[in-house]
């Protein structure tokens, strides 16, 4: 078997491997990427058919974290940000058997019949004054100390739902959205804290050159592909690590190509991309507590529907982002529809309406193993009814995503700082990926530059080696941060 030689081997090429691998490339770093499948971007990937965009996961993104935007101008020569149609702004929720508009002011709050008299008096007073966080908190927790029980069930479980397909009663706040929860924290009361924000100048917005929801004008899957393109021969796809050994001067990485011949490469450093299964996989044998502590994650699984119906045959004028469903709307087969074509009008034909239908999630946790005629046939009976569709869909495209949503529980900050502490031992080990800061694009563009920019800073000579074992074993006995219930995992 050929060994080759590189100094950095990134595994996985979902938009953290590309990001972190590219970042390394135009630094100068040799690099090789390699993914399993035959193509890169994991759940980020567009369908082109027939005058539609259909995109298999993400759908757009708020380009808040600089190392996003850095990507995207570098990258501007051959993608054309597309900005959201002001349509976007209005949000739905399908509550007590029809659509309701999310309250955006005080005085549409007040009017609003998505919330009871009460709901919306309880919920001004939550924004008002309330009492503070005591301990880690799960979202439902916070919710209903914050604006009263009817608001968590209704509002916040509806859009968690839509973000982390997950039960608001397991996810941690902190975990989740660790900004809000410092606010929580911090502030008794959420508009006197808006207000000296303001004042004080923390409302300002930094300068972006792109603002609002935006999206490419050939999909999110252009992102990926335009990075692939600039990787050219670092990048090897149809390749599927098959393990991973730790040796004296860096790490052998050893593969099987599209045709089954194995493979291997020797590198200084490596950077695992891969979703947390995975990587618990191929540390066990390098890491074996860590690996131990990331098959404790747990990850929610969803399908997306892509589905198009002539625009005649809808006779509700499906104008906004879409719409989301609380989780006491229990018959309801879905989490949410998003009205594509509203928001991106070049998505879909000018005579064609197109949806996309998120099933799954802790809602459903057998969708992801249902068949197709099964979802669509709930699928189209709710929307019949929902948005008044006459006629069969023209296009339906089915995409599955098992396990791809990390659910970020109670404790789960307090994981990921052990598995921190006992891979950054190990030296020229490095983590990405959705399950460590952010499910979000902007976060896990923004992890992997981080970790690309420290390979690029730190040597890559294996000097240091015996100290970092000594190290690893002292964090494998005695780990920061860790919890009694991280120590029950990992044993």
């Amino acid at each position: 078997m050929n060994t080759q030689r590189s100094e950095v081997v990134v595994i996985g090429g979902g938009i953290s491997g590309l990001t972190a691998a590219w970042h390394l490339q135009r630094a100068g770093v040799s690099v090789r990427l390699l993914e399993a499948g035959p193509v890169v971007g994991g759940s980020v990937g567009t369908l082109r058919r027939d005058g539609f965009l259909l995109e298999k996961g993400p759908f757009n993104v708020i380009i808040r974290d600089p190392s996003f935007e850095s990507l995207l101008g570098h990258l501007a020569d051959e993608l054309n940000v597309v900005a959201a149609d002001k349509s976007a702004n209005k949000r739905f929720v399908f509550c007590r058997g029809r659509l309701r508009a999310v309250p955006t002011n005080p005085v549409s709050l007040m009017t609003s019949g998505l919330l009871s008299v009460t709901g919306r008096f309880r919920l001004l007073t939550g924004l008002m004054l309330s009492r503070r966080a005591v301990g880690e908190e799960t979202i439902e927790q916070a919710a209903v100390r914050r604006f009263g029980r009817e608001v968590a069930d209704t509002l916040i479980s509806a859009v968690v739902s839509g973000i982390f397909a997950g039960d608001i009663s397991k996810l941690s706040l902190a975990a989740c959205f660790p900004s809000a929860a410092e606010v929580d924290a911090g502030a008794r009361s959420l508009i006197g804290y808006g207000l000296m924000s303001v004042f004080r100048g923390r409302g300002s917005k930094p300068k972006r050159r792109w603002r609002g929801l935006v999206s490419i004008d050939g999909g999110l899957g252009a992102i990926t592909e335009a990075i692939a393109r600039r990787l050219g021969d670092d990048l090897q796809c149809n390749t599927r690590v098959t393990q991973l050994r730790a040796t004296d001067d860096g790490y052998d990485v050893d593969f099987t190509d599209s045709s089954g011949a194995p493979g291997s490469i020797h590198c200084d450093r490596v950077v695992l991309a891969t979703p947390a299964p995975a990587t618990a996989g191929l540390l066990t044998s390098i890491v074996p507590r860590a690996a131990a502590m990331l098959d404790t994650l747990e990850s929610g699984s969803v399908v997306v529907i892509n589905l198009a119906i002539r625009r005649a045959d809808v006779a509700h004028p499906m104008e906004g982002f879409g719409f989301l469903v609380p989780r006491t709307e229990t018959e309801c087969p879905f989490l949410g529809v998003l009205f594509a074509d509203s928001v991106f009008p070049h998505h879909a034909p000018t005579d064609q309406r197109l949806l996309r239908v998120f099933v799954g999630g802790s809602r459903d946790r057998r969708a992801i193993t249902r068949s197709d005629d099964e979802l669509m046939s709930e699928t189209m009976a709710a929307l019949r009814e929902m948005l008044n569709i006459s006629g069969e869909p023209t296009l339906v495209d089915v995409q599955r995503h098992g396990q791809a949503i990390p659910q970020y529980h109670i404790g789960h900050q307090q994981k990921i700082e052990r598995i921190r502490a006992l891979t950054s031992a190990r030296h020229g080990l490095h983590l990405v990926g959705n399950y460590l800061d952010g499910v979000s694009l902007n976060d896990c563009v923004g992890l992997a530059t981080r970790v690309a920019d420290d390979i690029i800073a730190s040597p890559s000579d294996r000097s240091q080696q015996q100290a970092d074992d000594h190290e690893l074993h002292r964090a494998s006995v005695v780990a920061p941060g860790a919890s009694t219930d991280c120590s029950a995992h990992a044993v």
